[in-house]
């Protein structure tokens, strides 16, 4: 031990440190299996890349069921409030403010695609033209929903 210490403060503290690792974690044996040729690696390289891209496949296709699920019944629930959902554009119509005009936008866009779920798209655009010819001296509105 006064000889390690001698040599730290000779300056040679890094080399004690190493030695003293090498005394205090043994270098694992890792036992030597049978040669692997480098077409066998390549094989099992490839049948390993092939199953995580298909459990990546797998897990990426159950996200989007889960999703797909989940946006229906969040449809389902819009359809449901679509009469409220409609009462509740004007109010956002009278802020005159863009913020408001994207959310009734967003709203509108939404109750299309509920409206398309449930099978009634062609009540969802004689609203959205009654919608339209109330609020026609508003561009900026309209422009936000010229796709609909």
């Amino acid at each position: 031990m006064r000889a390690l210490l001698a040599r730290v403060a000779e300056g040679g503290g890094s080399g004690v440190m190493t030695e003293l690792n090498r005394l205090t974690y043994p270098r694992v044996q890792i036992p030597v299996g049978q040669a692997m040729r480098c077409t066998d690696f390549a094989a099992k390289t490839i049948e390993t890349r092939e199953v995580r891209r298909k459990k990546a496949g797998e897990a990426a296709a159950a996200k989007r069921q889960r999703e797909a699920e989940l946006r229906k019944q969040h449809l389902t629930s819009i359809m449901q409030r679509a009469d409220s959902i409609w009462l509740g554009l004007d109010p956002l119509m009278d802020q005159r403010i863009a913020s408001a005009y994207d959310q009734a936008a967003a709203q509108l866009k939404e109750l299309r695609d509920a409206c398309a779920q449930a099978g009634d798209i062609d009540g969802f655009q004689q609203k959205l033209s009654g919608f339209r010819l109330r609020y026609s001296n508003r561009p900026a509105m309209l422009r936000r929903i010229e796709e609909l």
